[in-house]
């Protein structure tokens, strides 16, 4: 086998960049490999030796090593190490090979079971902290049982697709609302989705090609990482604090790279509960427009905002595609979301969401809609409230149950609250007891496109009853402190 020469194929690593020096030491390995300077069968240098080669942890290297195996560049094999790939990048086909093991590979993701854990409804005797779901009150369910029961009523709604589009009413009412918010939108700029994360999907599909950078918060929503690495998108993280975006972060990467796009959560950001401030988001759509990069705004909490803030899409509607959904402030169940974008590249979000499900349902549509002009605003009022008396007593649970040693995200709102362990204690040996101890949260690591967030967990404050948050906290100190005594 060949070996990997020293010194000249070392990599080299920058460690004032901004760029994690995992993903340094994984573009210039990649490069080589695409360029054929590292040829097929190659042996790489064991990843302590490597760690060593560059003066850095050996879980970096190990952190690119895997970047490159879910490329399909390079074999690991236990006993051999790991060599570059072979050009063709899966096993030969042979009759007696099942066709199942012939399938092209397949990216699923650091964090595989991410969504599904997002999603699901059943979590046993634990007290569970994971869905970001509205509260069970204030109830729609009344008002839009009723909502439903019309739209029943109308053939047209049941027994067709609609637009793929979107029902014109909803579109003409989502554009309305945008416009009350600051926004020059115009109904035929809304596209419909079938959920928000369809948008994140179209928008990762349509802007970039696998291989390209882009830009996101660090932590983010783990659901548009998973997107984003299943789409073989590689991601360069911007730091979070309390006012948003680190936006001079930004800045420094716009310098010398040319990412495909900007993702970024401004109002409410998940996890974390902050709201970017006015003078970075005009600083942000500044440099975005200056870099002619695109910034793509998910804004599933905006509406929830206290005080309300203008989307990004208000400053520059050429620049900014806006993302929502009625998942948080109405009913996840609905699968009911929409996009707006500039007209530029309407039509190609278009025609990829056609190739998915060829129209939202509009039934729901027709509901949501009947729903949003008799009972909406009332509700989302009620809801604020209810997120805002939660918070209080989540914050007043963990004073009372946790040690400060345990830190919070300051101020923020929305549905999560972001808490960080002390160094000694990670989040997942914490979790482990928890739910030993019948609570459960989601891990820091998750919402990190790279190294990260060990000592870092969310907790959803919104999908159990008020004295079931309290004794989910309670749950949770007593697991710290059968941590610290050991």
């Amino acid at each position: 086998m060949r070996e990997l020469g020293w010194p000249s194929a070392m990599p080299t690593i920058d460690r004032e960049s901004i760029v994690p020096i995992y993903q340094q030491i994984y573009e210039e390995l990649r490069e080589a490999i695409l360029t054929g300077t590292l040829p097929e069968f190659t042996r790489l240098p064991p990843e302590r030796t490597l760690a060593e080669k560059l003066n850095v942890n050996r879980s970096t290297v190990v952190h690119a090593y895997r970047e490159l195996v879910v490329d399909g560049l390079i074999e690991q094999r236990e006993g051999s190490g790991s060599r570059v790939a072979r050009s063709a990048g899966q096993p030969a086909r042979s009759p007696d090979v099942p066709w199942w093991i012939t399938l092209p590979p397949w990216r699923v993701g650091s964090f595989p079971q991410v969504l599904g854990e997002l999603a699901a409804t059943e979590h046993g005797e634990r007290i569970s902290f994971v869905p970001g779901v509205p509260p069970v009150e204030p109830s729609p369910l009344a008002e839009l049982a009723k909502s439903f029961a019309r739209a029943a009523g109308d053939p047209d709604y049941v027994l067709s697709y609609g637009n793929s589009e979107g029902h014109p009413p909803l579109r003409e009412a989502i554009a309305a609302r945008m416009r009350r918010r600051g926004c020059a939108t115009q109904a035929r700029e809304v596209l419909v989705l079938t959920g928000s994360t369809q948008g994140i999907t179209l928008v990762a599909q349509s802007l970039a090609e696998p291989g390209d950078e882009i830009i996101v918060e660090g932590p983010t929503y783990p659901g548009a990482l998973q997107i984003f690495q299943i789409a073989g998108l590689r991601a360069i993280p911007v730091a979070v604090d309390g006012d948003g975006m680190r936006v001079d972060h930004v800045e420094a990467i716009l310098r010398t790279r040319r990412p495909r796009f900007i993702y970024t959560m401004p109002s409410l950001h998940n996890p974390t509960g902050v709201t970017m401030n006015a003078d970075r988001r005009d600083r942000l759509v500044t440099l975005a427009e200056r870099a002619r990069v695109p910034i793509v705004e998910d804004d599933p909490y905006g509406e929830l905002a206290q005080p309300a803030v203008p989307p990004l899409a208000a400053r520059s509607p050429d620049y900014v595609i806006y993302l929502s959904t009625f998942s948080k402030t109405i009913a996840p169940s609905l699968r009911l979301g929409w996009l707006t974008a500039p007209k530029t590249i309407f039509e190609r979000l278009l025609l990829r969401k056609q190739s998915y499900d060829m129209a939202t349902s509009l039934y729901v549509q027709a509901g949501v809609y009947d729903y949003l002009t008799r009972a909406y605003d009332p509700h989302v009022v009620q809801l604020r409230d209810e997120l805002t008396a939660r918070r209080a007593i989540a914050r007043d649970a963990i004073a009372a149950h946790w040690p400060k040693s345990m830190r919070l995200t300051s101020g923020g709102g929305g549905f999560y609250l972001s808490a960080t362990a002390p160094r000694e204690m990670r989040a997942r040996a914490l979790l482990d007891a928890a739910e030993r101890n019948g609570a459960t949260f989601l891990f820091g690591e998750a919402f990190y496109a790279a190294s990260g967030g060990d000592h870092n967990f969310r907790l959803a404050i919104t999908p159990v009853s008020r004295e079931a948050l309290v004794q989910g906290i309670r749950r949770i100190g007593e697991s710290i402190a059968a941590l610290g005594a050991r």
